[in-house]
């Protein structure tokens, strides 16, 4: 099976302070003080945010995130719960 998804290898996407700044804006939990509402990927943020295509993009962040509710750390893949 062959074809552009195939084809894609990931880009590496250095973030910002201001755009995660922007991206925090959007975070009401995180999955470790609210499982059951978390249910978005902080990377989908950031697509939103950047215009990034999300098949292809492994964003790096220029300094951490935390969860505005309990000060964990947010990681591109862990889930949120959006404003």
């Amino acid at each position: 099976m062959t074809g552009d998804f195939f084809d894609r290898t990931p880009e590496d996407v250095l973030v910002d302070a201001s755009t995660l700044r922007q991206a925090e804006q959007f975070i009401e939990s995180c999955e470790h003080c609210n499982p059951r509402c978390a249910e978005i990927p902080f990377a989908s943020v950031l697509d939103q945010i950047t215009g990034l295509d999300p098949s292809v993009t492994d964003y790096i962040f220029e300094e951490p995130v935390t969860c505005p509710r309990c000060r964990h750390d947010i990681l591109e893949t862990t889930f949120i719960e959006s404003l």
